[in-house]
């Protein structure tokens, strides 16, 4: 369809942004929401700690969502005349489905069901319209599944640090007095290094803000 049989509408330019085609020429008007760049050949720049990303495609071309997945998050946006966006930390990331109408198949889309783990229980958010979805199906997956179990880790190494971890048998023929209370109970933990980890554990949603302060303030009583 040229331009000059289009009828009056927004519609994607080269840049990654929406253009006002008043029916006769475009206009000076675009849509507000963050422009994508282009090395001129109208592929979309990747942003270097993007794992995937990718612009949806629908059938009016109009309101397109543009994704984005990185170590620790999956980005939202939305919108044409007024633009959505959300992050969701990609650990909160429970289960991704795939579904895709006839028409989506004829033009080789399909929506993305994200499932996310949330405190009143489990939300679905869509991803529509999204060319190779089952590639981005499977890299939200992979990507999830690696942010949970790295989480898990730093939560077990948190829990055996604050407990003095096990304690091997003392032979009572070598055993000799002290009263340095830190080496009795074991090794010196490293506040810097279990504060750096519970700031993990708060950026990706696995604490709150107010467990994190709780947990701080303990952390340096007893520096």
């Amino acid at each position: 369809m040229t331009d000059d049989m289009a009828p009056a509408g927004w519609y994607p330019q080269d840049d990654g942004r929406q253009r006002y085609w008043d029916g006769q020429a475009w206009t000076d008007h675009f849509a507000p929401g963050a422009q994508e760049q282009s090395d001129g050949s109208g592929a979309v720049h990747v942003d270097e700690d993007a794992i995937w990303q990718v612009r949806g495609k629908p059938l009016s071309g109009m309101g397109a969502g543009r994704y984005k997945l990185t170590e620790h998050y999956l980005f939202f946006e939305t919108g044409t005349l007024r633009t959505d966006s959300q992050q969701i930390p990609i650990a909160k990331v429970t289960d991704v489905d795939v579904k895709q109408s006839m028409s989506q198949k004829a033009r080789g889309v399909g929506n993305i069901l994200v499932h996310v783990e949330r405190q009143q229980g489990t939300e679905t958010v869509t991803m529509a319209d999204v060319p190779n979805f089952r590639e981005g199906q499977r890299l939200i997956n992979e990507t999830a599944h690696e942010a949970r179990r790295t989480l898990q880790q730093h939560a077990n190494t948190m829990r055996y640090e604050h407990s003095g971890g096990p304690q091997a048998p003392v032979d009572p023929s070598h055993a000799r007095p002290t009263t340095d209370s830190a080496e009795a109970n074991g090794p010196t933990l490293d506040p810097i290094e279990q504060l750096e980890r519970l700031g993990k554990l708060r950026d990706a949603g696995v604490v709150t803000d107010e467990e994190f302060e709780a947990k701080k303030a303990e952390i340096l009583s007893r520096i």
